[in-house]
């Protein structure tokens, strides 16, 4: 949930310089996963891979390798629980 991720973004440290442009990256998100729940499942997958392609090289170049490391740990992680969450709706 929000606190969680609240956690991970104070956990990175973001330099005055790195918030903006990581805000922008999460604000671009939010209207891209809008706009995901109106696609099927197939357009999903089309306009998801070049959409994370292009956000997770943004993020590169944005964050530090401790900072893209704990990045990629927290989306590890929330991934894993949205995966045991489905696997118990079932």
């Amino acid at each position: 949930g929000k606190g969680a991720y609240a956690k991970m973004v104070a956990t990175l440290k973001l330099t005055a310089e790195q918030k903006p442009k990581f805000q922008a990256l999460q604000k671009e998100q939010n209207e891209f996963m809008a706009e995901q729940k109106k696609r099927s499942a197939e357009e999903k997958k089309e306009a998801g891979k070049p959409y994370y392609k292009a956000r997770n090289a943004k993020l590169k170049e944005l964050f530090t390798e401790e900072q893209l490391t704990q990045w990629k740990a927290f989306q590890a992680k929330q991934r894993a629980a949205r995966e045991k969450k489905a696997k118990e709706k079932k």
